[in-house]
């Protein structure tokens, strides 16, 4: 067999010839027979737009028809959604996938849309109840991976609604760290839930509290609109996101810590953790870094690169956005910024130190 060109489909079928795979054939060709159905992504791109159009177009048909006569529209979002938990449940075809996922998005604002009209409430609390509680259903009997990350993100962002509308402003500096603290326990815990066949729900769960603790600390850039009046605040009190966040931080790099520095002793620990203090004096007004730090830290720990690259795309964007957005002069910013990035590169140089000690290798940078 000639060395270029060689696909796997030729391996196997060699390795069967000269009957090295007597017991376990059948399983490699099935594999390998799922391989090859497994069409090109741009060919998967044009199916899931054309499912989605379609959707989109059959849905609005037949959601005109709700209009004449009450509830039709709560009717109709019901079928839809009952319709695609049915077909994702059945089939995993790229188009009947799409469809089903844009089934069930429509079908949820059709719902809630024919509920409120057909109850005549006005109250926005209970359109937002009734997406948490949709959702909350969604998760667990659809079981798309993409669409559970979604009811996550539905769920997060309704709930950080209610507590506006309540004007409880003065939580919102919670979320992100009560995410981050539960994505940060799923994490830990990943064997344990496999293990009890939960699974399925894990990585997407991950994935959405990830995404919402984000989106959570992305508030803290947004300007104090004076329209709203002069008390109303987005973010207040970002600090405390920062106290919490720290707290997270140093929790997370314990075990890091413990591996790295084994042998270097009881001071190097301490001034370790003294460099991570500062770090978050420096990013008392940014917790968003904090966050950042953490999600790299559990994506290095883990070796989960989608989620390493996460935090370091968040930190981008975050930084982008804390500096044209929050309402801070220029000089702060810059400030922030500034002792922040020289306050990392300071711990790096220690912390190479530390580990060149505790090799027993020579000083190096």
């Amino acid at each position: 067999m000639s060395d270029a060109n060689v696909s796997i489909d030729d391996v196997v079928t060699q390795l069967d010839a000269e009957g090295l795979l007597t017991a376990e054939t059948g399983a490699v060709e099935q594999a390998v027979g799922k391989m090859a159905d497994i069409q090109p992504w741009y060919v998967r791109t044009m199916v899931g737009f054309g499912a989605w159009v379609a959707s989109l177009m059959l849905i609005g048909f037949v959601a005109s028809i709700g209009l004449t006569f009450d509830w039709g529209f709560a009717f109709f979002g019901l079928g839809f959604m009952v319709g695609a938990v049915l077909v994702r449940n059945t089939s995993n075809n790229d188009f009947m996938v799409q469809c089903s996922l844009a089934a069930s998005l429509a079908g949820q604002a059709l719902f809630v849309y024919g509920t409120m009209e057909g109850a005549n409430w006005d109250l926005p609390e209970i359109a937002v109840g009734i997406v948490i509680f949709l959702n909350v259903v969604l998760f667990v009997v659809f079981p798309d991976r993409i669409h559970r990350v979604l009811s996550v993100l539905l769920i997060v962002g309704a709930a950080t609604m209610l507590l506006y509308m309540w004007k409880w402003n003065v939580v919102i500096p919670l979320l992100g760290p009560v995410l981050a603290t539960l994505l940060v326990f799923m994490d830990r815990n990943r064997s344990r839930f496999v293990a009890g066949g939960k699974g399925a729900f894990l990585r997407p769960l991950l994935s959405g509290l990830m995404l919402s603790a984000f989106g959570c600390l992305m508030i803290s850039t947004i300007y104090v609109l004076p329209e709203l009046g002069g008390s109303f605040e987005f973010y207040p009190r970002p600090w405390i996101s920062t106290i919490l966040l720290g707290a997270l931080l140093l929790y997370v790099a314990r075990d890091s810590w413990d591996t790295l520095l084994a042998g270097a002793g009881q001071t190097a620990e301490v001034v370790v953790y003294g460099l991570l203090v500062v770090v978050m004096a420096s990013a008392w007004i940014a917790p968003g870094l904090l966050l950042a730090l953490v999600v790299i830290l559990l994506g290095a720990k883990s070796g989960h690169r989608t989620m390493l690259g996460a935090g370091v795309g968040f930190l981008v964007v975050f930084l982008g956005a804390y500096f044209y957005g929050i309402q801070l002069t220029m000089l702060q910013k810059s400030a922030t910024l500034i002792g922040t990035g020289v306050v990392v590169l300071v711990a790096r140089f220690v912390m190479l130190k530390l580990l060149s000690r505790s090799a027993g290798e020579p000083d190096h940078v």
